[in-house]
């Protein structure tokens, strides 16, 4: 079987975040989505593009809908960061990305999808770094064979499929057997990475068999189980208790600590926490006295003393 990579996930998938999720088995980790307008007006300082060595091999995910802009500030992201690779966002639907014409917008308007993905591919290859493309099946209808065309024109080298089309959002079933006719569509000739409906380890196994793609992209159930990169390798399900959920919180917390200001990342941390500890026991009682912590040191001491009651 090949690669499992952590999905990009706003909000989320920040250094700290990655960093751990290495740790845990991850093969590759790739960035929230960053805007190529803002890397323009304000350089490379966002937190957002801080990555660590133990991060690799990462690559940094773009957004917009100018070619020249995104075509600028790949060359700045490639010459300055040097990730090992960049992807083109074509699957975000959310209103203020997808509105503007960015993100999975772009799928409405093919020609300019076309011309924006050539421009990523040019700022990549000026210093050798490859191109991926995370897209939809399209926004409104399936038009998966013309997409992959026009990508794979563009120099596209990975392709990232998450099979449904923009207006869906996460509703409804992911259509895997799209994701199968797209690696075989294309062959050997370009990698293929699966992305939708990933719950636990064995639907990664299922989805490398049925579909036939190289890599595997797990996204909401690394939220839920950071473990299932570590579950995986071992083919099992692992005893992760609440003990362990508060650890990993603790030591996530450190490490953003180091990224963001304290009570940002404490503020940050609890949309991680209402996933971390979905489907516990006692979860109704334990959860909301997190949530509602007015600082960071109240949260850190009512995670404490949660880890001290369940020793």
């Amino acid at each position: 079987m090949g690669e499992v990579i952590l999905a990009p996930l706003a909000g989320f998938t920040h250094s700290p975040f990655r960093r751990l999720a290495r740790r845990l088995g991850a093969d590759r980790t790739w960035t929230e989505l960053i805007s190529a307008d803002m890397i323009l007006k304000k350089g490379l300082g966002e937190p957002l593009l801080f990555f660590t060595a133990e991060e690799r091999p990462i690559t940094i995910q773009l957004f917009g809908n100018d070619p020249e802009k995104i075509y600028q500030a790949g060359l700045i992201v490639a010459r300055t960061l040097k990730p090992d690779g960049l992807d083109l966002n074509l699957g975000c639907s959310v209103k203020k990305v997808a509105s503007r014409g960015a993100g999975a917008g772009l799928l409405k308007d093919l020609s300019r999808m076309e011309a924006c993905a050539e421009a990523l591919v040019a700022a990549g290859k000026a210093y050798g770094i490859p191109v991926s493309a995370k897209f939809r099946l399209g926004w409104g209808r399936d038009r998966l064979e013309e997409i992959t065309e026009r990508l794979v024109r563009a120099g596209v080298s990975t392709l990232v499929l998450h099979p449904r089309l923009a207006v869906e959002g996460f509703s409804g079933q992911a259509r895997w057997e799209r994701i199968r006719d797209l690696a075989r569509l294309v062959g050997e000739n370009i990698f293929v990475i699966g992305n939708g409906d990933i719950g636990n380890w064995r639907d990664i196994e299922r989805m490398f068999c049925e579909t036939g793609v190289r890599a595997v992209m797990v996204g909401r159930a690394a939220l839920k189980n950071p473990w299932i990169f570590q579950e995986y390798r071992a083919r099992k399900a692992l005893a992760i208790g609440l003990i362990e959920r508060v650890n990993f919180a603790l030591e996530l917390l450190t490490l953003m600590f180091e990224v963001f200001r304290k009570e940002t990342a404490c503020k940050k941390i609890k949309a991680l926490l209402a996933q971390l500890f979905k489907g516990l026991p006692n979860r109704k009682r334990f959860l909301p006295p997190l949530l509602t912590a007015p600082d960071c040191h109240t949260l850190i001491k009512r995670l404490e003393k949660l880890k001290e009651a369940a020793e």
